[in-house]
């Protein structure tokens, strides 16, 4: 199917690239409704419990539990075991009925004692307890950030000394068309953004600059080798086909495995799965028809641009 492929990518790019646009645009306009990403604790700020109990227990039981102690933002989920849930309360649900001045001890015992008599006969074996406070979550926030933007700025150096600006560029506009359309799920499905699911966005963005940087080889070396009469179009639309399969196997590889882990890897890493689910399908479309399209784009412009400057001469 992919042997010696031959399918018109680029003469439908703008077609492709108008649905990445409205993919974006949907996703975009969730995060503005929802007021920019559901940061988890580890940005914001919280409380995290994980809570053992003697026995299997429903989640639907714990988190009326949790609500009827009047943590009503308290976010209840499975943590891998059946008798094991993840508790995780921001922190202003987390000091709702103690203190201002409270501990986390504090909190952890009015939960411990409204868990223990809510499930008399599922005793809890062992309460273990987390806690992000805000100034460290924004701090995080900040240094992830900075993190993110020192990352595109070495790549916008190292593909500038490989190729050229213009790929550069191309490159990054598709890294970031795959890091907003995979928060733009997150936002769609109410998901939260901790530090997990910002691992799994460096390494979608790791894993398309990987495949663009591949199809960029391909478009450089058939650059070089084509005849005067060779139209630029062409050439890149012949350096995707080229390296198709290779794209597609490896992405469809590595796809089966994020899979299996996203179906049977458990609640703890289940977002980190999906994350890398989205991205790794983003990604590949991207660099297919996303990044290379732009440069087709890129040498339209420039040559509108130098016959202006010959018919102004």
């Amino acid at each position: 199917m992919f042997q010696d492929a031959n399918y018109r990518i680029i003469p439908h790019r703008r077609l492709m690239m108008g649905l990445s646009l409205l993919v974006i645009l949907i996703g975009v306009a969730s995060l503005v409704i929802k007021g920019g990403p559901n940061y988890g604790i580890d940005f914001k700020g919280g409380y995290k419990f994980i809570i053992q109990f003697t026995n299997e227990v429903h989640l639907g039981d714990v988190r009326q539990a949790v609500n009827d102690m009047g943590f009503s933002g308290g976010q209840v989920s499975d943590f891998g075991r059946p008798d094991e849930v993840l508790v995780v309360l921001p922190v202003a649900d987390a000091m709702t009925g103690v203190s201002d001045d409270a501990t986390g001890d504090a909190i952890q015992s009015k939960l411990a004692e409204g868990i223990r008599g809510a499930f008399a006969d599922n005793p809890v074996v062992e309460i273990s307890q987390e806690k992000v406070g805000p100034k460290i979550g924004n701090e995080l926030r900040r240094q992830a950030l900075w993190a993110i933007l020192y990352s595109l700025l070495g790549i916008i150096v190292y593909i500038t000394w490989r190729f050229e600006f213009k790929f550069s560029i191309a490159a990054i506009m598709a890294l970031v068309h795959d890091v907003v359309i995979t928060l733009g799920f997150f936002s769609l499905l109410n998901k939260e953004i901790n530090l997990t699911i910002l691992g799994a966005l460096l390494t979608i963005v790791g894993y398309s600059l990987n495949d663009t940087i591949v199809v960029f080889d391909r478009i450089r070396e058939n650059l070089k080798a084509r005849r005067r009469d060779d139209v630029y179009d062409e050439v890149i639309n012949t350096s995707i086909n080229q390296t198709l399969s290779r794209t597609i196997i490896t992405s469809g590889t590595t796809l089966i495995v994020v899979l299996f882990l996203f179906i049977f890897g458990g609640a703890v890493i289940h977002d980190f799965a999906f994350a890398l689910l989205v991205g790794i399908i983003v990604g590949t479309y991207s660099s297919i028809f996303i990044a290379s399209p732009i440069l087709v784009e890129w040498h339209a412009s420039d040559r509108k641009r130098r016959a202006r400057k010959l018919a102004a001469a």
